[in-house]
């Protein structure tokens, strides 16, 4: 019985490394993450990860060592299939090692699922060394476009799925990392069209799985391989029509990147008038061109 399971398990990890090849998506991720993250040779580095094991595998290529910690316990079922490591789930958003550990600390599309992520950014802060970086892969929130609609309609929105939030705007990133970090720039990727076709071809996928076919159960079986050679088949059949969908860049991404430098803790507060008001709320409150308020 033991020997069947491995022979089971060694078959998910090929199955998985041939469904990852027909995803275009993913494999534009760990691309766009890899450049960011650069070479971690003999660096200490921490994956905030969502449960995809097969680009936690990848990440460990570059070099350095790694540990990787989840918000919960399908994630860590998930990263315990691939990695032959102690995953960490994570209590109230709180890191369990010590400050300046880390070199690189890369957040895989984990920050959504934290209720406080201002508090959880300053977790990061904490255990990252004085000259570590921060990587951030995250859903750009856009609550008005095509996609938006599919996932609403699909049931696949984050939200949907255990998130506290359907993902962010690059303004908003750019507010949870503002007090400790330096963002020189957010980057968006993955055009509009070619999320639109992928949140159709995850609502097939689930119809077959009952779940993302990356996000590994403790209790896979021949069942999830059944699925994942029809997965396989129909990757190969639409991998044209993905691609071509790619090459639409003009499109506005909803796919999110940030690399950014650590520095001291100081919160940028907004400043304030005599009486205690911000300027925002003087501008509302108050007639322009005149000094009285309305």
């Amino acid at each position: 019985m033991r020997e069947t399971q491995q022979n089971i398990d060694s078959e998910v990890r090929l199955w998985q490394e041939k469904l990852f090849s027909r995803s275009i998506r993913r494999k534009r991720k760990l691309e766009r993450m890899s450049e960011l993250i650069g070479s971690t040779l003999n660096l200490q580095c921490l994956e905030v990860s969502a449960g995809d094991g097969i680009i936690s595998t990848k990440l460990r290529a570059s070099g350095g060592s790694w540990k990787s910690v989840v918000p919960g316990k399908p994630e860590k079922e998930s990263l315990d299939f691939f990695l032959n490591e102690n995953i960490a789930i994570l209590e109230d958003g709180k890191l369990p090692f010590e400050d300046h550990t880390f070199d690189r600390l890369i957040i895989v599309d984990a920050l959504k699922y934290f209720e406080n992520d201002y508090e959880f950014i300053h977790e990061c802060h904490r255990v990252l060394k004085n000259d570590g970086w921060v990587i951030i892969s995250e859903t750009r929130r856009a609550p008005a476009s095509i996609v938006a609609l599919f996932q609403n309609i699909l049931g696949l929105a984050p939200l949907s799925k255990g998130a506290r939030r359907n993902g962010y705007k690059a303004h908003e990133l750019f507010d949870k990392l503002k007090d400790g970090f330096d963002v020189p720039e957010t980057i968006a990727y993955s055009n509009g069209l070619l999320e639109s076709a992928s949140t159709i071809g995850e609502a097939v996928q689930n119809k077959l799985l009952g779940n993302a076919y990356w996000l590994i159960d403790a209790k896979v079986g021949q069942a999830d391989l059944t699925g994942y050679r029809k997965l396989y088949s129909l990757g190969t059949a639409t991998l044209p029509l993905y691609w071509v969908c790619s090459l639409f860049e003009f499109i506005p991404g909803h796919k999110l990147l940030v690399k950014s430098r650590r520095r001291h803790w100081r919160p940028r507060l907004s400043p304030k008038l005599v009486d205690g008001r911000s300027i925002a709320e003087a501008a509302i409150n108050t007639k322009i061109g005149t000094a009285a308020p309305f």
